[in-house]
């Protein structure tokens, strides 16, 4: 990618290079004619009489110009057809065929020049591709006017069955050298040269001869009628011009907003796909980015009334959604949570890493809006690229609706919460988790599936209490609560059981893997659920009962089994405490 990018620029300068080398050749030794015809009586019109060459070349140079401001695009090659070129043409035979190469490439620098002043690109991107337009239409013209010569064709006499060959073997040199010199260009795009050439001879075939027809009748009209007709038939062209041109323009912002209304359709049934917040909102980043032309999309939110930090990230196939831990919530409340903005999506991309082993920086373009409710922002989305110039910004419009819908889902799933979430740990509550259970144990004797249970009980949580307040004990709970989501799966199911007593249910999960999870988590709650800094002395740690369902053997009465896993807990505690202890 590095060396087709470095050889981009350098090809549309070789093309202008080219173009002119071709020119300089024609002069020296090209064909009588190419670059001054015989006066002949040529400017002698059959209603005015005698018009200076130069005034006719200033009239059609200002109509070629003007027919540049409007243009259509031509297919997905991102390459856009003008009838600029019909001017150009008609210049062609009234003139001289440098006069028409000359036209050609003056209405590409008046197009050049119209973009710089309306600010639609970087100055040297839109001088790399002037230069690129301007070499491939001094060298299809110059082909095309050696292809006619010799072909037998006569510029004096084009009107004639004598001319019909030479002007149809110079439109298929014309229009052959015109997309093979445009190929590099699509190669260098990496874009489908199937398509590129079929898209040509369908769709550039028809309009490349139309245009050139058009030129060419124009022509006919100065030399038959007169300067009057040529006129009116010279408006004629620029009027059509500008109706096809709004047309194709309508026709093409119907497409995009069709196309966005699919991409708000996807994305609002995604938000009303789940009540679970995390499987939602990844099936909703989910359906947004393949959607866009985005890398990833990430979503950092946290539920109002709580302090819980959500984040879902998807990046091509892959996904990752987890909580951030208590101590990045200071970096989340200075977020620019105002107005969507590079710079919002600059801070959102801080949260994420990449999902691919690579250093971490933030992507050449990259564009975060916020997520509101109630005129109070909570969250925010940010959708990146790591290819430059990508116009994520222009979906703006379109990504705020799609935000909205993604609001409503959540407070959906809030309100879902609020029924099933104990609201101090920030886990499910007991109630919401033996009805988990009950399926879980109903699948798992259909299916033969595995699951394990672990019951949690704090030691020495009373001293918290007692010595450091409740509200340092509310703070251990919530702690505990996020190190408990940390460790959890997203199939997994951790509730609080009541007190200072947690549950937890792993689905799919060997023994093994279980005894090694219940290991880790009371690893984990000796370190940081009571740090040094706030213990003033003390310690907390975890007796943990296991059971697996490979001793359950079938068992589905619950109360027997909540008895058994109690019996295990009771038995870490009594054989010292801070330990795991396995029910058989």
């Amino acid at each position: 990618m590095w060396t087709k990018n470095r050889f981009h620029p350098a090809y549309d300068y070789l093309q202008l290079l080219a173009g002119a080398v071709l020119w300089g050749v024609l002069f020296a030794a090209g064909p009588k004619g190419t670059y001054a015809l015989s006066a002949g009586g040529r400017f002698v019109f059959p209603d005015v009489g005698f018009l200076s060459p130069w005034a006719l070349l200033a009239a059609l140079l200002l109509v070629s110009c003007a027919a540049t401001f409007y243009k259509f695009a031509l297919g997905s090659s991102g390459y856009f057809v003008s009838f600029d070129v019909s001017f150009a043409v008609s210049t062609f035979f009234l003139i001289s065929p440098f006069a028409g190469a000359m036209i050609a490439v003056l209405s590409a620098s008046a197009d050049l020049t119209h973009r710089l002043i309306k600010g639609q690109g970087q100055g040297a991107l839109l001088l790399q591709k002037f230069a690129g337009t301007a070499g491939n239409r001094l060298l299809r013209f110059g082909l095309a006017w050696l292809a006619f010569v010799l072909a037998g064709g006569n510029p004096t006499t084009i009107g004639g069955r004598a001319a019909v060959i030479p002007l149809l073997t110079a439109f298929m040199v014309y229009f052959l050298s015109n997309n093979i010199f445009f190929m590099p260009d699509e190669w260098l795009k990496e874009a489908d040269l199937r398509i590129y050439w079929r898209e040509a001879f369908t769709l550039d075939l028809a309009y490349s001869f139309v245009i050139c027809t058009l030129g060419y009748l124009l022509t006919l009209v100065a030399f038959s009628m007169g300067l009057v007709p040529f006129t009116l038939f010279a408006a004629f062209i620029l009027m059509a011009t500008y109706l096809f041109s709004t047309l194709t323009s309508t026709e093409s912002e119907l497409k995009i907003r069709v196309e966005d209304l699919t991409i708000l359709s996807r994305a609002s049934a995604a938000a009303a796909s789940d009540l679970d917040v995390m499987p939602m909102v990844v099936s909703f980043t989910r359906a947004l980015a393949e959607s866009l032309p985005a890398d990833g999309i990430g979503v950092i939110f946290y539920q109002r009334y709580a302090t819980t930090i959500y984040l879902v990230q998807v990046e091509g196939e892959k996904n990752r959604s987890t909580y951030l831990p208590e101590e990045r919530r200071f970096q989340y409340d200075q977020l620019p949570l105002s107005d969507p903005s590079r710079r919002l999506g600059e801070r959102l991309y801080e949260f994420l890493q990449p999902l691919e082993t690579a250093p971490f920086k933030i992507p050449p373009t990259v564009f975060g809006l916020p997520l509101v409710h109630g005129g109070e922002p909570f969250g925010g989305i940010v959708v990146y690229s790591y290819q430059e110039n990508v116009p994520l910004d222009e979906k703006r419009e379109l990504l705020e609706l799609c935000a909205q819908s993604l609001v409503v889902g959540l407070e959906n799933c809030f309100l879902h919460l609020q029924a099933i979430q104990d609201p101090v740990s920030g886990l499910y509550n007991r109630s919401y988790f033996l009805y988990r259970l009950e399926e879980e144990l109903s699948f798992s004797v259909r299916h033969r599936a595995p699951f394990a249970l672990l019951m949690i009980d704090l030691d020495d949580f009373k001293a918290v209490n007692d010595h450091l307040g409740h509200a340092m004990g509310d703070k251990v709970i919530h702690r505990i609560g996020d190190l408990l989501r940390t460790e959890s799966r997203g199939e997994d199911v951790p509730a609080r059981y009541g007190g200072d007593e947690f549950i937890v249910l792993l689905l799919g999960c060997p023994q093994d893997a279980a005894v090694e999870k219940a290991e880790r988590i009371r690893a984990s709650f000796a370190g940081k659920a009571l740090p040094k800094e706030e213990a003033e002395g003390l310690t907390i740690g975890c007796s943990i009962g296991l059971l697996h369902s490979d001793a359950i053997r079938g068992d589905q009465d619950i109360p027997r089994l909540l008895r058994r896993l109690d019996e295990a807990l009771y038995s870490a505690k009594q054989t010292g405490k801070n330990r795991v202890v396995v029910a058989k």
